[in-house]
């Protein structure tokens, strides 16, 4: 198996709000402090002139604060204002603001990898892990990593060891830049890199107490939701483990069931219990003792 290690990228994350909030409070006072970060710390902010200083020691001009745009990102790293957003592999990358104080979501294409209406990306993340039950001292598998917050929130609740599998490295280059993410990089938790398809096979059979899978839609990743994978799931399980499997809700303006072949298919692959979990949108299951 390829392992990731994990390095937060440090510097300032500052959004459209933090530099409403800058320029409107400016005027005010000259040393200022201002959440940044996503809401994770205050530092001190002092303008002078047409420039502005942080306690970390870094500046900008008030100009650079004009390049910032809302429903963006940025990172301010050595005096340099980078947007939280690229190209890479065919694909577009963007780390995407929800609010002032909440973590950000990834976004795909597009494509958002949380749940942001009537609810925000960690409140999401908790409500699935919770789904799980207990985990202190328990050793998790956690598939599709992603920015990391279900890994993260799988250590905060007292796992005793979280790997987790994720396909796509540009994903954790985002990752490295996200201040929410920066406790994957805490060893409790171990990333492989690579296809779960193929990297579940490779993990020793029984050996987890729970496990968390949370893959991109069925439209995009219908790999992951199919029989072949639940039983590789049900192998790597200990008897009376349990999984909870993220799944939205497909097909709700369809006709299309998609939830009851997904039911279907825990079934067959030998799991009981399953129940739909509808506060964290996906089934809960177990595999029988």
């Amino acid at each position: 198996m390829q392992f990731y290690r994990y390095k937060y990228v440090n510097g300032i994350v500052l959004t459209k709000w933090n530099v409403d909030e800058i320029l409107r409070r400016a005027k005010e006072d000259t040393l200022i402090n201002v959440s940044v970060d996503f809401g994770l710390r205050v530092v001190s902010v002092r303008v002078t002139g047409e420039h502005i200083s942080f306690s970390d020691g870094t500046s900008l001009s008030v100009d650079m604060l004009s390049n910032i745009r809302e429903g963006f990102a940025y990172k301010l790293i050595n005096g340099k204002l980078l947007r939280l957003d690229f190209y890479a592999d065919g694909n577009y990358y963007k780390l995407k603001p929800v609010a002032p104080t909440v973590a950000p979501t990834l976004e795909i294409n597009g494509i958002q990898m949380h749940r942001t209406v009537g609810i925000d990306p960690w409140r999401d993340t908790i409500a699935k892990v919770s789904a799980l039950g207990p985990l202190k001292n328990r050793k998790v598998l956690d598939i599709c990593t992603g920015l990391g917050y279900t890994a993260i929130a799988e250590m905060l609740q007292g796992a005793e060891k979280v790997i987790t599998i994720e396909k796509d490295v540009n994903v954790l280059f985002m990752a490295s830049l996200n201040p929410w993410s920066r406790s994957l990089e805490n060893e409790k938790i171990e990333i492989v890199v690579g296809d779960a398809l193929q990297v579940i096979k490779e993990l020793e059979s029984e050996s987890f107490d729970a496990v968390l899978h949370d893959p991109p839609r069925f439209s995009i990743a219908g790999e992951l939701y199919s029989l072949e994978f639940y039983r590789e799931i049900f192998g790597v399980l200990k008897k009376g483990g349990k999984l909870f499997h993220y799944t939205g809700e497909p097909g709700r303006h369809t006709n299309v069931d998609i939830l009851k072949g997904i039911k279907r298919r825990l079934e067959e692959a030998g799991f009981e219990e399953i129940v739909w979990i509808d506060r964290a949108k996906g089934f809960r299951a177990r595999k029988p003792y």
